[in-house]
């Protein structure tokens, strides 16, 4: 581990980097608080060993520093002092320390004290992996292991507001499995969810490396084409419906294609546009209404024109 020692006595100094190297430990020596709160600044040490009374910035200073400092990672601090009572034990404590040491130190007892530091930064950083993980779970529809609808939402938000900030273009595509519930009536619900999940990796390999996917709901997904306008939103839409359509899961209850589609509308944000909010999702998932409308299998462009008088008579499932 990489550990910094502040202390202003040379041979104090000394002795303490030379034991801690022994123990197979990487040292940062500074002479005084200060100095080593400039070290901390730039780069994210875990543990610290700070002598109490030192010049320009004294042990106490530089704890309290550390933690108003509320990085993200912990830092475990251990005080090095001449002062033996117990009320100034609970000062540095109360400043903020985790341990102390006692002058002159005793090597063993460094040794036991920096280990049980040790374990308190290696288990924060067991802590802090684990809720990463969590986090990125939260964010992962569990049957189709793409992203989920609360991902879809903090994505969106944040493209759009770089895209309006940026100029640049947005694409955004609503989708829809044709028929899904015949399926399910037919087949049974265990099929249909591993017809969700092949439409979602399916999906997730035929798009390119900025795009997004997400389960929307229910048999729903929903793509986000950053920097894409009207045009390439076109083509990666069309090959997205022929991608799925090519798996060729059989699908009897959605002719006349007898087997498993997509219908997708889009929409596409540039500097024209007078998109705002939820605009551009209404959008699509008007387009994809029109799609489910007018045969299915198919894909649709908001701004796209239809001709409504050739409407099937069924309602969109």
């Amino acid at each position: 581990m990489r550990l910094l020692v502040a202390e202003d006595v040379a041979v104090s100094r000394t002795m303490l980097v030379s034991a801690l190297r022994r123990m197979g430990h990487e040292v940062v020596a500074t002479a005084d608080g200060k100095e080593a709160w400039q070290v901390l600044c730039n780069e994210p040490i875990r543990l610290v060993i700070a002598d109490w009374d030192m010049p320009e910035m004294d042990g106490i200073e530089l704890v309290k520093r550390i933690r108003q400092a509320k990085n993200e990672y912990y830092t475990y601090v251990i005080l090095l002092t001449a002062k033996s009572t117990q009320e100034d034990c609970i000062t540095g404590l109360e400043a903020g320390a985790d341990d102390y040491i006692v002058k002159p130190f005793d090597p063993q007892e460094l040794m036991f004290r920096v280990r049980s530091g040790e374990r308190v930064v290696r288990l924060e950083e067991e802590l802090a992996r684990r809720n990463e993980q969590l986090a990125e779970l939260a964010m992962v529809d569990e049957l189709t292991g793409i992203r989920n609808r609360r991902s879809f939402d903090e994505s969106y938000a944040k493209l759009l507001a770089q895209a309006k900030r940026y100029g640049l273009q947005l694409g955004l595509a609503m989708i829809d499995i044709d028929q899904f519930k015949s399926y399910n009536d037919t087949f049974g619900h265990e099929a249909g969810d591993d017809v969700l999940a092949t439409v979602a990796s399916t999906l997730s390999a035929n798009l390119r490396t900025a795009d997004l996917v997400f389960r929307y709901g229910g048999e729903e997904f929903v793509c986000l084409w950053p920097m894409t306008g009207v045009r390439g939103a076109r083509v990666v839409a069309e090959r997205l419906r022929r991608a799925v359509e090519s798996v060729g899961i059989p699908h009897p209850g959605n002719p006349p294609h007898g087997v498993v589609s997509i219908s997708l509308g889009y929409a596409c944000y540039d500097r024209e546009s007078e998109c705002v909010g939820d605009d551009l999702l209404r959008l699509a998932d008007d387009a994809l209404y029109r799609c489910k409308r007018n045969g299915r299998n198919r894909i649709l462009a908001s701004n796209e024109e239809i001709d409504e008088s050739e409407t099937p008579a069924e309602e969109a499932v």
